[in-house]
């Protein structure tokens, strides 16, 4: 099978020579290929062309090569500056042998010795352009791999961006799942998790671990007095309010049932935990909580029941809140408002 040849457009030909008979040789091999012709007697007549249209090729009689050094470098300056690519032949005679381009010239370049061939020139011109076609190839191929990694790169980050989003989305509902919805305290659920996760983390270090359980005192007489809405605002500023007691990242505070709050305290012995429940009761009565039916206080008060342990890995935590609920009964049944304080177990 026999390809057919490839076709080239007609090339815009720039010719830097003094000597009209050079001039007119080569002019007459190009123009037979239909080539645009423009002619300058030197390199400063050039330069003006090259402000008009850059050339795809310049035909340079560099018989005075040492002159004509800061002209190459400029010219290809020039060319670069705009983007665009100039081959340049550089004419010389076959008497002259030393003729070297300049090193830091970045164009393609070649020679064209007189007098002149024609089949020699156009075989150089074909090898130019099929440079050039193949340079475009690759040139298109390159933007084609670059426009498909970026659009790679804009597809995996926005799949992160995603995968991100869903992430941040799972956590919070993750985190709004703990939460207890009327006081923002951690839930019940949560609660029983995370004393779980405290006792057998203290199982292994041998350290002490204190819950207290408080029970709002005549709550049922509140909510009968002002209503269950503002029972639950009631609630609210409660549980605000024990939240300001706990300044450690390990400690928690969770809603327990009801009116019933509890707080596990790790790394903390009797009498720390004895010292967080009483900061507790004196925050809420500083609250000034108006509580008409309670035969207490004028205001609404708390009972605490305190339990403290040193976890063992044999043993669940459930003994734990057993013995912090008979000290709060205990302090219940003793008036209220007051705390209640389990015997110490292991």
């Amino acid at each position: 099978m026999i390809l057919p040849a490839q076709k080239f457009p007609p090339l815009d030909c720039l010719i830097i020579d003094y000597d009209d008979q050079d001039v007119q040789i080569l002019s007459e091999i190009l123009g037979q290929q239909g080539y645009q012709i423009r002619r300058a007697l030197n390199a400063n007549v050039a330069l003006e062309y090259l402000q008009i249209k850059i050339p795809d090729i310049i035909f340079w009689n560099f018989s005075e090569l040492e002159d004509q050094r800061l002209n190459l470098n400029y010219f290809s300056q020039y060319c670069e500056n705009n983007q665009q690519s100039v081959t340049i032949f550089l004419l010389i005679s076959y008497s002259n042998h030393s003729y070297s381009i300049p090193l830091d010239y970045g164009g393609y370049y070649d020679y064209i010795r007189k007098p002149f061939n024609s089949q020699e020139i156009m075989l150089r011109i074909k090898n130019i352009q099929h440079y050039r076609q193949n340079q475009k190839v690759l040139s298109e191929s390159l933007l084609q791999l670059e426009q498909e990694i970026s659009a790679r790169k804009a597809a995996e980050s926005k799949l992160e961006e995603i995968s991100q989003k869903l992430q941040t989305t799972t956590d919070k509902l993750k985190y709004l799942s703990r939460l207890d919805p009327l006081t923002q305290l951690a839930n019940r659920p949560y609660f029983d998790e995370y004393l779980l996760r405290e006792w057998q983390r203290l199982a292994r270090e041998r350290i002490y671990l204190s819950l207290i359980i408080t029970d709002v005192d005549r709550f049922q007489g509140y909510n009968e007095v002002y209503g269950y809405d503002q029972g639950d605002i009631c609630l609210q500023n409660i549980a605000q309010t024990m939240g300001t007691c706990i300044k450690r990242p390990a400690d928690l505070v969770g809603r327990y049932s009801g009116e019933k709050f509890a707080i596990l305290l790790p790394h903390t012995d009797r009498t720390g935990a004895i010292e967080v429940a009483k900061l507790i009761r004196a925050k809420i009565k500083q609250l000034e909580i108006s509580h008409p039916k309670s035969e207490i206080s004028p205001y609404l008060t708390l009972s605490l029941g305190v339990a403290t342990a040193i976890p063992a890995p044999e043993l669940p935590p459930h003994p734990l809140i057993t013995v912090a609920e008979e000290a709060l009964q205990e302090a219940k049944q003793q008036g209220g408002d007051r705390i209640g304080v389990g015997v110490h177990w292991r």
